[in-house]
């Protein structure tokens, strides 16, 4: 069996895609620090013998100590994802997330991995001209966190070049599903549930005109272990994005409607420093080197999100 290596592997997006490997028969090998992740997300997988769980920080130098056999595919997920923090703290961001991919693909060569996948983030676009926003549209970082990544990119590139490494660069624009973490760093999505659940204030950032494109945690882990398998997508960047838009008002008024007898207002604060106006990706590249397209209409997904959260109010 062909063995996988998972960073950030007890987080949101990661530790679906570990279910989604472990289905296929992977061995897997889980990499997180336990800073933000919980056991609980890798509940099922640990009662796995195909799983390991490696606790231990990707900015580590001797991850490569933790892996005591050749590595086939790394699925490096882990990051802080926070554009919020990386402005309260740019430094941190920056160690985490451009360091610590630096040490990821230095574990790459040490283990002899073939092919490194990287989650990268819609943020390296800024705040486009067009939409959708394609793959080969520049850059225009507007927050610390989306110079970390384009950093990170930079890198995967320049060892795919120079120690002949395949790789994938993946662009998530917003996504959401069970297993998100609520606080104030978390996605909009978990914010605006949680705070339904307990009857308190919906604030938006701004006039709530803002537009996102949201897809589902399953249909990214789905397209995120196709990035791994097909040989299709060595050497690509690739968007994984919603199909449809819908403006952070609208968002709220549905999170509202999905929890019965919900009381909380709906109120408008400060816009948020380095966010973005409008966005939604293409996906015709994901269709045509994946063969991908999101199966989870957002409707659906959220009434199935709020309803987790409502059952794991404990956990989160």
């Amino acid at each position: 069996m062909t063995n996988i290596v998972v960073t950030g592997a007890s987080g949101f997006i990661a530790s679906h895609l570990v279910d989604q490997l472990l289905l296929k028969g992977y061995n897997v090998i889980g990499i997180d620090s336990m800073r933000t992740g919980k056991k609980e997300n890798l509940s099922d997988s640990m009662n796995n013998d195909k799983f390991q769980l490696v606790i231990a920080d990707i900015r580590d130098d001797d991850l490569a100590s933790h892996i005591d056999s050749d590595v086939d595919v790394i699925y490096h997920l882990a990051a802080i994802s926070s554009v919020t923090l990386s402005i309260e703290d740019p430094r941190l961001v920056n160690d985490v997330n451009t360091r610590g991919t630096v040490n990821i693909l230095e574990l790459a060569r040490e283990s002899n991995t073939k092919r490194v996948v990287f989650s990268s983030s819609a943020a390296v676009y800024g705040d486009p001209e067009e939409m959708p926003v394609h793959e080969d549209f520049g850059f225009n970082p507007m927050s610390p966190y989306a110079a970390s990544k384009i950093a990170a990119e930079m890198y995967i590139r320049s060892y795919s070049s120079a120690f002949d490494i395949d790789s994938t660069i993946l662009r998530y624009f917003n996504v959401y599903g069970p297993r998100q973490a609520f606080s104030e760093y978390s996605g909009v999505v978990s914010i605006f549930t949680n705070h339904a659940l307990a009857n308190e204030p919906i604030k938006i950032e701004g006039d709530g005109e803002q537009t996102r494109s949201f897809v589902h945690v399953s249909d990214v882990a789905r397209a995120t272990l196709l990035a791994g398998e097909l040989n299709t997508a060595i050497g690509a960047t690739i968007n994984i994005s919603g199909p449809d838009l819908i403006s952070i008002l609208r968002l709220a008024q549905l999170m509202k409607e999905n929890v019965q007898g919900c009381k909380s207002e709906i109120v408008h604060v400060a816009p948020r420093l380095g966010d973005v106006k409008d966005s939604i990706g293409s996906m015709e590249r994901a269709q045509k080197l994946l063969g991908f397209t999101p199966s989870i209409p957002l409707e659906r997904g959220l009434q199935e999100t709020s309803e987790w959260y409502r059952t794991h109010q404990d956990t989160k």
